[in-house]
């Protein structure tokens, strides 16, 4: 039982910073989206899909809803597109305007 124990105080934990985030109005598969991106971006905040799409977080995704859910991040403002660069580059916005 302690070991249900741990895994309910992560999940309250994990939901409370999801809050604190301002992440917990995302979809599922966009959580996931987004916690591959930070995973994957560059220095500078830049990833490109195609490696994200390689992603242990985002591999079991169809093509349809991971772009699904990059387009979403990008409409809720936690992600853009790099301008003047190839068509996938994008960057993450460091902190999203609330």
């Amino acid at each position: 039982m302690a070991d249900f124990q741990s895994f309910m105080t992560l999940k309250k934990l994990l939901m409370l910073m999801e809050g604190d985030l301002g992440i917990d109005g995302l979809k599922h598969d966009e959580r996931d989206v987004l916690a591959a991106i930070i995973d994957v971006q560059n220095d500078d905040g830049s990833f490109e899909s195609d490696i994200l799409k390689t992603h242990h977080l985002i591999r079991r995704l169809s093509p349809s809803t991971f772009f699904r859910s990059l387009l979403a991040l990008r409409e809720k403002g936690f992600i853009e597109k790099c301008n003047g660069r190839e068509r996938n580059l994008y960057r993450l916005i460091p902190e999203k305007s609330q």
